[in-house]
């Protein structure tokens, strides 16, 4: 019931949102807005928009993975071709130096990034970006590249959904090692599991998850072989391709860590092993940074700056404004349903809406911040399990 509700909830917000996109697209007003947020800042805005798996199959990938980390390959195009008519697509080191006033632009600008490393980005959006001659960044795990191994988000996806599909509660599962009250806390009074998965990366350190998902498959008999083929990160070779052709490496932490909840010291260390992992294994400088699930602080953010980066980009859903902090840049998140319309199909006037930032500019929507304290102090939590993921 409680799922229901909430689905039945989500179509009506985006009827709602597409009947408005609509009116602002078709009537110019968004035109306009546009127009006047510029001026109002002194500036041209800098979008930076934030992808996942670009996939082929968009109905088979969302039943077999986290559906709302996927965009079609067909959608995403569509993305590309609408931000060109109101944005020029940049490198970010451009991006960067428009912020920073030291470069002029005449139109808004706009940067595409990729999270996570999947394979499917070189599959599937690396030939589009490079036939429309398109700059990107990917931004990656570095301890992913060249392996086999899966997410910790996503093997907990796959645990998720087979539990829902058996029917078993948290304690029925039987995953010992201490993790009874951590999932007990994670599905009270969710209603999805999507909502169980935010709680469990919100609450816990990044090696609690893997482990966590370690003995689920176990107890689960979950065959991790049969995980999809674009789920995998990317080879070296593959960076490198991309690398040649405009699509940079930036850096994702080593584990795919939130680091504002590790203790930081082991952030800075996973800050400075992930740079050099990257450095050595692309052949290239790794300058720009991206925290995993948007979350930072100061320490962390200043421990990127004396590792050498000249940027981080979070999840906040808003435009970046000159003079913005290099180091808590705003992203925008997208994926299939981002440009669904009324009737759940494509709609160019919401996509258009979204390059624009009507809906935010509007305040019929809201940012989610990205900053947070870090948790853990100095030093690892004792009592917490830590099992190493694989």
């Amino acid at each position: 019931m409680k799922r229901l509700k909430e689905q039945a909830v989500q179509v009506a917000r985006r009827a709602l949102k597409g009947a408005a996109a609509l009116a602002l697209h078709y009537s110019r007003a968004q035109d306009l807005i546009s127009t006047v947020q510029r001026r109002a800042v002194g500036g041209v805005r800098v979008l930076i928009l934030s992808y996942h798996r670009v996939v082929g199959n968009y109905g088979l990938e969302s039943e077999r993975g986290l559906p709302t980390l996927n965009i079609s390959r067909e959608t995403f195009r569509r993305h590309l071709e609408v931000l060109c008519e109101s944005h020029q697509v940049t490198r970010l080191d451009d991006a960067l130096e428009v912020l920073a006033g030291r470069r002029a632009a005449r139109r808004d600008l706009a940067v595409v990034t990729f999270d996570d490393g999947y394979r499917d980005v070189y599959e599937n959006a690396f030939p589009v970006l490079r036939e429309m001659k398109l700059p990107a960044v990917a931004y990656v795990p570095s301890a992913f590249i060249g392996t086999e191994k899966r997410l910790a988000h996503d093997r907990l996806w796959a645990v998720l959904q087979t539990m829902e599909k058996r029917a078993l509660g948290p304690m029925s599962v039987g995953a010992g090692a201490g993790y009874e009250g951590l999932l007990l806390h994670a599905f009270e009074g969710a209603p999805t599991p999507n909502k169980v998965l935010e709680r469990l990366i919100s609450d816990n350190p990044t090696p609690v998850l893997y482990g966590l998902a370690e003995a689920l498959e176990e107890r689960l008999r979950i065959d991790r072989a049969e995980a999809p083929r674009g789920q995998l990160p990317m080879a070296w070779e593959m960076l490198r391709e991309m690398g040649a052709h405009g699509v940079e490496t930036g850096a994702h932490t080593a584990d795919h860590t939130v680091l504002t909840n590790q203790p930081l010291d082991e952030a800075r260390r996973e800050i400075a092993a992930c740079k050099s992992v990257l450095e050595k294994g692309t052949g290239r400088p790794v300058r720009h940074f991206a925290y995993c699930n948007g979350w930072y602080s100061a320490g962390v953010a200043q421990a990127l700056r004396a590792e050498g980066f000249v940027s981080a980009v979070t999840t906040e859903d808003m435009s970046n404004m000159p003079g913005v902090d290099p180091y808590a840049l705003k992203r925008k998140v997208l994926w299939e349903m981002s440009s669904a319309g009324i009737l759940g199909g494509w709609s160019k006037a919401l996509a258009a809406c979204q390059f624009n930032d009507t809906f935010g500019v509007l305040a019929l929507q809201k940012p989610v911040l990205g900053a947070r304290p870090t948790r853990f102090g100095s030093s690892r939590p004792t009592d917490l399990p830590q099992t190493a993921h694989g």
